[in-house]
């Protein structure tokens, strides 16, 4: 019989999570590119660093953000 609660204590039967609910090391370098590039846009801007600097970093942070969002909402399901 299928026990979806794990009621017996078999542990060796249990499932293992999918690889998107377990943390790893994605999220903490994905922190660490976010910060990076915001500190680098904030000290380019008050540098006066060229507009390409600042079109770098804001990609940058942007994809980075977008990155952790996705990992979040899949990590939800």
């Amino acid at each position: 019989m299928d026990d979806p609660y794990l009621l017996t204590g078999d542990t060796a039967s249990a499932p293992t999570p999918p690889a998107a609910a377990r943390p790893g090391l994605l999220p903490g370098l994905l922190w660490l590119v976010l910060a990076v590039s915001v500190v680098g846009n904030s000290v380019g801007s008050l540098a006066g660093a060229p507009t390409a600097a600042h079109l770098a970093f804001g990609t940058v942070t942007a994809l980075s953000g977008a990155a952790l969002v996705a990992l979040r909402l899949r990590s939800r399901r």
